[in-house]
This record gives C-alpha cells, sequence and structure tokens, in this order.
C-alpha cells in the first residue's frame, strides 16, 4: 500500500506521494477490482466517473503509475492494465509490458477472491 509523505520511483522518475493520491488510488483500486470481477475494461473516462476523481480522464498517468506500484506491493497483478482509450480500447502509449496478458491475470486473480 501507499503511504503518503513517501517517494516512489518509477521508470526513473521520483514521485512523492501525498493524502490525496492515496485517497485517489485506493477509489481508482475499489472500482478496478469491480471491473475486474466483471472480467471487463473501463474507458480513462468512465474510470474517472465510477472512481469520482477530480481530474480530466487525460490526466491520469501519474495516478495510473501509482496504482500499479501499489498493486505490485500487495503482489497482485496490475489493475492499470484494464484502463483502455475509449477510441481503440487499448492502454494508452504510457503502459509499459503485456496489457492483454496482464489483464487475463487480473481477471484469473479477481475471479478467486471473495467480494
Amino acid at each position: 500500500m501507499l503511504i503518503a509523505g513517501e517517494s516512489v520511483i518509477v521508470d526513473g522518475r521520483v514521485l512523492a506521494v501525498n493524502e490525496r493520491d492515496v485517497a485517489h488510488v485506493a477509489a481508482m483500486r475499489e472500482y478496478l477490482v469491480d471491473v475486474a470481477r466483471a472480467g471487463d475494461k473501463a474507458t480513462y473516462g468512465e474510470l474517472v466517473d465510477g472512481a469520482e476523481l477530480p481530474y480530466p480522464a487525460r490526466g491520469l498517468g501519474r495516478l495510473l503509475e501509482l496504482l500499479s506500484e501499489d498493486c505490485d506491493r500487495r503482489s497482485e497483478p496490475g489493475l492499470a492494465s484494464l484502463v483502455v482509450a475509449k477510441s481503440s480500447g487499448e492502454v494508452g502509449s504510457g503502459y509499459g509490458g503485456d496489457a492483454a496478458g496482464e489483464r487475463a491475470r487480473v481477471y484469473a486473480y479477481w475471479r478467486k477472491r471473495p467480494n
């Protein structure tokens, strides 16, 4: 889990985590776990609305990076792989890795967990 006041290194960049980040990552996680259990994907706009985030859909990169760090710390597959562009149905260019493979791991993982 992320802790307010800590610094996280992502792709060689240092991200300072604040209390809002922790709250927003928790809201994103809650929303995306439901999406995962349904075996679905969410657009950036759906994530903003569903997690009630005060950001535009195009401004989620940093929070998605922090969400990925949070998932790593929990030894869980990356929920960020579920977030896709409405126009293409695929993750954004900032996503590093095999999104389709990670989504399969996310779906399998969350289907086994109780609600």
